[in-house]
This record gives structure tokens, C-alpha cells and sequence, in this order.
């Protein structure tokens, strides 16, 4: 009796779906038509083919699950590629809307098999004109994808999440007014954000030490681009946009410049980067007002020597998990909006850090 039933249980276990062959793993792919809900505890969520959330379907991601994207070449078509990098690289495309919205301590995580720089061994998260009432991408990270996110005739908010290691960060395309608000797009090789046809709102973001351009417009596009940091890009920061942008103004005596926009091309000051080591050891080196020491005994320390202490140890640094150092520039200098302002009721910081936790579409 004991042995028919093991081997019942044994062919109930053969027989299921992927997603039941380990326990706190599940494997997805295909298409999906009505409501659904990812929960992190339910993960990883293993892609190994095209995901597609069909026209009314819509699809919640709970914060801090993780997705993975297992590497391979599509071998059949769900539904007409969308172009022709997602006709052999699997790809997350969302007809219908997707809630993808972690927190800020507890961020969504999209990431491939490989995360070697420069591999992109999928197509990324394709808002193909997705529904912009119930559409939100927001404190999320997304890592080695041909373009993180592509936003086709959408309205949909992005904000607050962190884009790396792809060949685009956002590609902006066949019209809509995309919101996209208090991003970090950094070590992308093409461009950070790439124009086409399209009008978004680019505000509050940290676009820096990308391989060629920042900000890549089309020349006719009519975007909203202010109170950005733009920096480092190592072709340009700027290209085919119009000539106001990047172009700073005079500097007020202790503040950055930025253009007509508000935007700064300056540093963001990660944590860890050789900008915040000497952004120390000019401070440290400033002679303090000797009324404002409670203890005379450290008044006099041998700063300079310090500096190079701290300079050594803080130079080597991953590209993941920046963090804005005390010393950045885009600390309370995004837009001074209400809306945007930080949780804490002070003005927006730009990147993932700053803004609001929940923001109305």
C-alpha cells in the first residue's frame, strides 16, 4: 500500500508544471490573460522565454521579488516581434499593464543569468502601448538588457529605479508622454536615455558614466527635460538635443551651474568615488571656526595626512548599490515642486533616493 502510494506521489510530481519541480522557484514564460500577482516569497521567477501580459491582462510584481532571465535564443513567436533585437532575445512585454513596484528599501530585481558587462542576453521590459492608467515601474532594478525599458505610446510612470549595464537604460519611441522621474542610468553602452518620436518627461534623474551618449534625442521630438544630472558620459552628454540643454549658465557663488533647465553637468558623488575621497579631503583640509569645536584636543589634526588615508580606501568601488555621498550635488537640487519633494518633506534629491514614496500617475 505504502509503495503505490510514493509512486502515485512520484508521477503527480513528473507530470506537474515547472514551476513545481523546486520548491520557492518558479519557471514562467508564455503569455498572461487575466489578473496575476508575483510574490517575492513565491520566487526567483525564472523567464526562460518571452513573457507576454496580453491587452486587459495586468500583472502586479510585490516588492522585493526577484526575476531572472535565463539566457537562450527564442525558438518560436508568441506574437509578432516587436523589433528585430526581440525577434532572438527574450523580452517582458506588457499590451496590457503591469504594476512592477518595490519599495525603497525592498527594491524588484530583473536581472540575467550572466551579468558580465556589455552581455545582453535579453531584450529588456517592452511597454508596447501599454496601459497608462494602471502602468507604474517604480523602485526596481534592471541589469544586461539590450534596453532596460522600452516605452512605445505609453503615458506609464517610471521612477525611482535603477537601470545598468545595458545597451540603452530607456528608449523612448512611437509617441506618448512617458513620466520619468528620479532614475539612475549609469555604465549603459549606447546611451542612457535614447529619443525616438516621442515626449517625455524627464525629470529628477542621475543620467552619468555611460559609454557614449547621455541624453540622445531625435531632433524633433518635444521632450520636458530639467533638474537632471548629466555627467561623465564618455562620448557626450548630450547629443541631437536641443542647444539650451547642457548649456550652463553662470554659477552662483557656492552652487553649482546648471542650464536654463535647472539641469547640472556636474559629478553626482557617489559613495565610495574618487570625487567624494577629494570632496573629504578639501573639507577636512578647511580650517574650522574654532568657536564651533566642543573639543579643542582634535581641532588641529593632521588633515592632509587623513585625506590621503581616505582616499586610498574609497577609490575602488563596484558600480552597483551606488550610493549619493553627503558631498553630491544632487542633493535637494531637483525640481522644486510639491510633488516631487522628498519624504521628509525636503526638496527632491535627484536619483532613486529622492522624491516621494508613492507618486500619483
Amino acid at each position: 500500500m505504502k509503495k503505490s502510494i510514493i509512486l502515485a506521489l512520484l508521477a503527480i510530481c513528473a507530470s506537474a508544471p515547472p514551476f513545481f519541480q523546486a520548491f520557492g522557484e518558479k519557471t514562467v514564460s508564455g503569455v498572461i490573460d487575466r489578473e496575476t500577482r508575483w510574490k517575492a516569497e513565491e520566487g526567483p521567477f525564472i523567464v526562460d522565454g518571452d513573457l507576454i501580459i496580453s491587452k486587459n491582462a495586468n500583472l502586479v510584481i510585490a516588492p522585493g521579488t526577484k526575476i531572472v532571465i535565463k539566457g537562450g535564443v527564442k525558438t518560436k513567436f508568441l506574437t509578432k516581434p516587436f523589433d528585430r533585437i526581440d525577434s532572438s532575445l527574450f523580452s517582458i512585454r506588457v499590451i496590457g499593464s503591469i504594476n512592477c513596484v518595490g519599495k525603497r528599501s525592498n527594491p524588484i530585481i530583473i536581472t540575467p543569468e550572466t551579468t558580465a558587462y556589455a552581455e545582453y542576453s535579453w531584450r529588456g521590459l517592452i511597454l508596447d502601448e501599454a496601459d497608462s492608467r494602471y502602468t507604474e515601474v517604480a523602485f526596481t532594478e534592471i541589469y544586461g538588457a539590450s534596453t532596460a525599458i522600452t516605452v512605445k505610446n505609453s503615458n506609464s510612470l517610471i521612477r525611482n529605479n535603477v537601470l545598468e549595464n545595458s545597451n540603452i537604460g530607456i528608449l523612448c519611441t512611437g509617441g506618448g508622454m512617458p513620466k520619468i522621474y528620479n532614475n539612475q542610468i549609469t555604465d549603459c553602452f549606447t546611451a542612457g536615455i535614447k529619443i525616438d518620436r516621442s515626449n517625455p518627461k524627464i525629470i529628477n534623474n542621475i543620467i552619468a558614466f555611460n559609454n557614449n551618449a547621455g541624453l540622445w534625442c531625435d531632433g524633433r521630438s518635444k521632450i520636458t527635460f530639467r533638474y537632471n544630472c548629466v555627467f561623465g558620459n564618455i562620448d557626450r552628454n548630450f547629443l541631437d538635443c536641443e542647444p539650451d540643454v547642457g548649456k550652463l549658465t553662470k554659477a552662483v557663488k557656492g552652487k553649482d551651474s546648471t542650464d536654463a533647465y535647472g539641469n547640472i553637468v556636474a559629478d553626482p558623488t557617489f559613495v565610495g568615488s574618487a570625487a567624494e575621497a577629494k570632496a573629504i579631503e578639501i573639507d577636512i583640509m578647511l580650517q574650522t571656526d574654532s568657536t564651533k569645536v566642543e573639543n579643542k584636543k582634535i581641532l588641529h589634526l593632521p588633515n592632509l595626512q587623513f585625506g590621503k588615508i581616505v582616499l586610498k580606501e574609497l577609490t575602488v568601488m563596484g558600480s552597483e548599490n551606488r550610493q549619493l555621498s553627503k558631498y553630491s550635488p544632487c542633493i535637494n537640487a531637483g525640481d522644486s515642486w510639491m510633488t516631487f519633494n522628498n519624504v521628509d518633506g525636503s526638496r527632491n534629491t535627484m536619483g532613486p533616493k529622492g522624491g516621494p514614496d508613492v507618486m500619483s500617475k
